[in-house]
């Protein structure tokens, strides 16, 4: 396949994403609720934003791209877009490169407003956006491995309101802080709060991603995007 062909056919989902994103209430719905909320507090409550800003970062984070990244294979799924695309040449690489590719950049222009609520400025606002994107990523990657499995993907949601709200009550409960502190989220959370430095908990972040990724080898190894099971060629 030549490389004119792979960028159509990825710019043609990237375009195709995009488009469901904001014409799906229940895809744009959860974030922008998140994103009101928070300027909506900023207003409201002056000099509360330090303390607001991680609180919905870690919701949006967690709860609207995990559920966005698994829907995006769901929707698809049920529509029979999956099988359209295939049938017009789309392999599954390029789709998942731009679909990924639709929600960082969703992802990044939703903590770039998440940063200006904060009043991050120079270096802590650098700071906050490689946190919150490897926050992000993590939350795109892991919805995507549920998004793949027929079943998982309706457990997609569960987990992304364990590890959005499971933070924010772990900071009230040590138990639950021991349970959380582990997961990029609760990572997320500490650093925003100044409770932990970035150089601590990026490498924390990472070994999230490597577990997370190759959970999501190994289901892509397993099913196809439609859900279905991979058939094994027998050896005679």
């Amino acid at each position: 396949m030549s490389s004119l062909r792979v960028i159509r056919n990825t710019k043609a989902v990237f375009t195709k994403q995009m488009l469901s994103f904001f014409t799906n209430m229940g895809f744009y719905g959860p974030a922008a609720f998140f994103l009101g909320l928070a300027f909506l507090f900023s207003i409201l409550a002056p000099g509360s934003e330090e303390e607001v800003v991680p609180q919905f970062v870690i919701l949006f984070t967690g709860i609207s791209m995990i559920s966005v990244s698994a829907g995006f294979i769901a929707e698809d799924r049920m529509t029979m877009n999956l099988r359209f695309m295939s049938m017009a040449g789309v392999r599954p690489y390029q789709y998942l490169i731009a679909s990924a590719a639709t929600l960082l950049l969703i992802a990044f222009a939703a903590l770039l407003v998440y940063g200006l609520i904060g009043r991050y400025s120079g270096q802590d606002f650098v700071d906050f956006l490689i946190i919150a994107m490897l926050g992000a990523v993590n939350s795109i990657l892991l919805g995507t491995t549920f998004g793949l499995h027929k079943v998982l993907s309706n457990f997609a949601i569960v987990i992304g309101l364990l590890l959005g709200i499971g933070p924010n009550f772990a900071e009230f409960n040590e138990t639950l802080h021991n349970i959380f502190f582990f997961t990029y989220t609760m990572q997320v959370n500490l650093t925003m709060r100044g409770e932990a430095y970035i150089s601590d908990s990026v490498p924390i972040m990472l070994a999230n991603t490597a577990v997370i990724l190759i959970a999501f080898i190994i289901m892509n190894t397993r099913v196809n995007l439609d859900g279905e099971r991979k058939k094994r060629l027998k050896v005679a």
